[in-house]
């Protein structure tokens, strides 16, 4: 075999095969270039999308947190009312303790004060007595006249009518009597006889029965001031002259408000057991209704009707009623009717009672 056919043998690493090598090492490099652009694009998206859902997580935590911060806020206010409450109500345990204690206290005076009285009672009895009254009360054999008026009950109020219709028959007659001086005005043959009446009732008193009397025009006054809340008895010597006395010196005058007369009575500290009304008619004045000058017969029987709803519920009222003025030709119907509905009575005497 020859030199030149050894040197034409066939090599392993030709350059077809180092150029598929290089080739396919070239594909390689470039599918990872592509892989690792799009991977970063990937990451790139999915860091976003987390980002988003950090920033909204903590967004709720400030949310969260601002809510617990309110409600922390609710609940230290509520504490303090809790302590507000609580310091308060034992304030009250204090004050109700307190109040217990002088409640305890006043009924032990309330006690002593009661035996004191019972003793003073029994001292008073055992004291020597005159069957006669201090000052004399005018015909007091002739008290048979007053039997149609109820004098009921331990206590008897007497309202007077002291205005200027009390002076005389009628309106007319009345009127004229307005200017004379006060002596003449007590003298008032009208004014006597109402004094009388009232004297011959204080004389029809049990000696164990109290009275009141309140004389009424456009005002109410008790017959002693400043003692319109106590009670008389005509044992009573030196309170029976004192009335007495006061009797003569009353001048009727103006007009008559009968509402504030039964006001009187519905706040007296003890109401009475039954009322005793002196009078000549309709009231001509009303503190509901104020109106001034001359009023007519409705609007005087509206002022009766305001009145009678001022009354104390379930008391008798009795009333005598004098020769009535020209005008109030419903008084004796509505007065009748007051006696009716209250168990009282109605006396409308002549005109020379009590002086028969």
């Amino acid at each position: 075999m020859s030199i030149s056919a050894k040197r034409r043998e066939t090599e392993v690493f030709s350059l077809a095969f180092l150029d598929c090598i290089c080739c396919g090492f070239g594909a390689v490099i470039l599918v990872f270039i592509l892989t690792l652009s799009q991977k970063s694009t990937v990451d790139k998206a999915d860091m976003e999308d987390a980002q988003n859902r950090l920033q909204k997580m903590m967004r709720d935590v400030t949310s969260s947190q601002q809510d617990l911060d309110r409600l922390a806020q609710v609940i230290a206010a509520a504490q303090l009312e809790l302590e507000d409450a609580n310091a308060k109500n034992t304030q009250d345990q204090l004050r109700l303790t307190n109040r217990e204690r002088e409640l305890l206290l006043m009924l032990q005076q309330t006690g002593a004060m009661k035996d004191a009285l019972h003793t003073l009672l029994g001292e008073k009895n055992a004291l020597p007595t005159d069957d006669h009254a201090p000052v004399p009360i005018p015909n007091i054999d002739r008290r048979q006249y007053l039997t149609g008026v109820k004098l009921q009950g331990e206590f008897v109020v007497f309202l007077v009518r002291a205005s200027g219709s009390m002076l005389d028959e009628s309106i007319e007659l009345a009127s004229a009597r307005l200017g004379d001086s006060e002596a003449k005005k007590r003298e008032a043959p009208k004014w006597q006889r109402t004094i009388h009446s009232l004297q011959w009732m204080l004389a029809s008193l049990d000696p164990e029965q109290h009275f009141q009397i309140f004389f009424f025009n456009e005002e109410t006054s008790p017959i002693l001031p400043n003692r319109g809340d106590e009670w008389f008895s005509t044992k009573d010597k030196k309170a029976i002259s004192e009335v007495m006395k006061r009797l003569n010196e009353v001048v009727p005058q103006g007009g008559a408000n009968l509402e504030r007369a039964f006001t009187t009575v519905r706040f007296l500290p003890r109401l009475p057991d039954s009322i005793v009304l002196l009078t000549d008619g309709l009231p001509t004045r009303s503190d509901s209704l104020p109106m001034e000058g001359d009023v007519d017969e409705t609007t005087r029987i509206r002022f009766f009707e305001i009145a009678t709803k001022q009354l104390p519920p379930r008391i008798p009222v009795s009333t005598i009623l004098f020769p009535f003025l020209s005008g109030d030709p419903g008084a004796p119907g509505l007065y009748w009717e007051l006696a009716n509905a209250t168990r009282g009575a109605l006396v409308s005497p002549s005109k020379s009672w009590p002086d028969l």
